[in-house]
């Protein structure tokens, strides 16, 4: 490692920091409201205005051929497992079914475009979406609890967006997708395979 990339990574943790301590303080004033998630959304932004601490090459997608073509990597994460905050770095087609989290969401844009698809349920069990935002560069969605999405990245498209969560991915167990093949709902298993890079 050299020294500048030494002082980009502490300065990057400094900047993380601020922001995870400035959203826990948003959801103890504000709640889990659409005004809460709409506050947590800006502050996001706000790093996301710090993409010089966040460059492509500190967190490389999968190599070609992997199963998913994203890596999620921890850059921050509570003792107790909340306010999680990933970089989630995608390179290639990457599509993903309706789901939910069952914790708030915010996704905001670093580099590259992700189209999130929201979505609703149906009185016959099923989805039906209701609106498209692509997530890039100074733009950002945000979920509750229940609310759906889905993720969608060209191919070959290269894509690094910061996920938070008010509860860890590996700790969601009982998130729900929506299946097209057979109009079923079904658990949504916990995130596997998150990369350490804290500190």
């Amino acid at each position: 490692m050299t020294a500048s990339d030494a002082a980009r990574r502490e300065e990057r943790n400094r900047a993380v920091a601020a922001a995870v301590a400035d959203i826990r303080a948003i959801e103890r004033d504000h709640g889990v409201t659409a005004d809460g998630l709409a506050r947590m959304k800006r502050r996001l932004l706000e790093l996301t205005k710090r993409a010089d601490l966040f460059p492509e090459a500190d967190f490389p997608p999968p190599e070609g051929g992997a199963e998913f073509p994203a890596h999620v990597y921890r850059i921050a994460e509570d003792d107790d497992h909340r306010f999680a905050l990933y970089v989630q770095s995608a390179l290639g087609a990457l599509d993903t079914p309706a789901h939910n989290h069952t914790t708030w969401a915010v996704i905001a844009g670093i580099h590259g475009d992700e189209l999130n698809r929201f979505w609703e349920r149906t009185a016959d069990g099923g989805v039906a979406e209701t609106g498209r935002r692509v997530v890039r560069a100074g733009t950002a969605v945000a979920f509750l609890p229940d609310e759906l999405h889905s993720i969608h990245v060209g191919p070959g498209n290269r894509v690094v967006n910061f996920h938070m969560y008010g509860l860890a991915l590996d700790r969601l167990h009982e998130r729900e997708y929506f299946r097209d093949d057979d109009g079923s709902w079904r658990n949504f298993p916990a995130q596997q395979g998150i990369i350490e890079a804290r500190g």
